[in-house]
C-alpha cells in the first residue's frame, strides 16, 4: 500500500514504501513490488524490518552511514533493520522488488553468525538470482510457501556469510575485479587474468574462491547472466544477439546457463518481465 507519513514518522512498517506498492506476506516475509514513476530524492528514513532490495529497472542510489550504493538493474542489497538511509530515484523512475524479513528470520540469521549492522551489497551471482526467482514467482502467481522458505534461508545465509568474509584479502584481487568486470563479455582466460594481477592461475583461483565465496568461473557466468537479464528487460534484441553480446558461445549455451541460474528460459523470463512492466500497481 502507499504511505501517508507524518513529519515525525521515519520508521516504516513492513509493506510500506515511498512509491506505488503491491505487497503480500508469505513464509514470514513481506514481498513487495514498488514503482517510482519519476525521479526524486527521498528524505532520510528507516524500515522496521531487515530487508533485501533488488532493482529491476531504472536507476537508484542509496546512502547509509557514509556508504553509497549506485544500483544498476539486478543489484541486490541487504539492509539491517532500522538502518537510516536516503534514496535518490533516477530521472526516469525505477522499479524495485523488496523482501522484508519478519522476526522469525532475525532468529534464523542470529544462528548463522554475527549479523550485518548496516548495508551489504551482494554482488552479481547466486544471491541476485535467488531474489529474482522469488520475484518471478510473485509475478506469475506461483508462490509456494515451502519454495519461498528455502529461498529465504539461502538469502539469509548469503547476507551473513558476505558480512563475515575475511577482510584481509590480497590487494591484487582488486585488479582481478577490474579486469573481470570490464572484460567479462570477451574471451577471458585464467592465464590472462592472472597475468594482469601478477600471480599464478592456481593462486588466482584459490584466493578468489576464498575471498569471493565462489569460483571465478561462476562469478564471470553470473555477470554474463546479469547482462542477459538487463537486455531481456530493456530491449527487444533477438536472443541469439543477446547471447553473443553477453559473451556466450551461442543461444543454446545461454539458454542452458540461464535456466540453471534463473529457473526459466530467457524467452519465458522476457514475457514475464514485459507483463510485469505493463501492470500498474494499485495505490491504497
Amino acid at each position: 500500500m502507499g504511505i501517508r507519513k507524518r513529519r515525525d514518522e521515519s520508521v516504516l512498517p513492513p509493506g510500506t514504501f515511498y512509491g506505488r506498492t503491491i505487497s503480500q506476506t508469505v513464509s514470514d516475509a513481506v514481498l513487495s513490488e514498488v514503482v517510482h514513476d519519476l525521479g526524486r530524492t527521498v528524505a532520510s528514513h528507516r524500515h522496521a524490518a531487515s530487508y533485501f532490495s533488488l532493482l529491476l529497472e531504472g536507476s537508484y542510489r542509496e546512502t547509509a552511514h557514509e556508504l553509497t550504493v549506485a544500483y544498476e538493474p539486478f543489484t541486490l542489497v541487504y539492509h539491517a533493520a532500522r538502518t537510516e538511509h536516503t534514496d535518490t530515484i533516477g530521472p526516469n523512475g525505477c522499479r524495485l522488488f523488496f523482501v522484508e524479513l519478519l522476526p522469525r528470520w532475525n532468529d534464523v540469521m542470529a544462528l548463522l553468525g554475527p549479523q550485518p549492522e548496516h548495508l551489504v551489497e551482494l554482488n552479481g551471482g547466486e544471491p541476485a538470482w535467488l531474489a529474482l526467482r522469488l520475484y518471478q514467482d510473485v509475478i506469475s502467481g506461483a508462490l509456494d510457501p515451502l519454495t519461498v522458505e528455502a529461498l529465504l534461508y539461502e538469502l539469509c545465509d548469503y547476507a551473513v556469510s558476505s558480512h563475515m568474509r575475511d577482510t584481509t584479502e590480497p590487494p591484487w584481487l582488486v585488479v582481478v575485479d577490474r579486469v573481470v568486470q570490464s572484460q567479462f563479455i570477451d574471451g577471458l582466460n585464467l592465464g590472462d587474468i592472472a597475468s594482469e594481477a601478477a600471480v599464478s592461475p592456481s593462486q588466482l583461483c584459490r584466493a578468489f574462491r576464498r575471498f569471493r565465496g565462489k569460483s571465478i568461473g561462476d562469478y564471470i557466468l553470473g555477470l554474463r547472466i546479469q547482462r542477459v537479464c538487463r537486455r531481456l528487460a530493456e530491449t527487444s534484441m533477438p536472443l541469439r544477439d543477446v547471447a553473443a553480446e553477453a559473451g556466450f558461445a551461442d543461444q543454446s549455451h545461454m539458454t542452458n546457463a540461464f535456466r540453471r541460474a534463473i529457473g526459466s528460459s530467457p524467452g519465458s523470463y522476457r514475457r514475464k518481465v514485459l507483463h510485469a512492466a505493463e501492470r500498474t500497481p494499485a495505490t491504497t
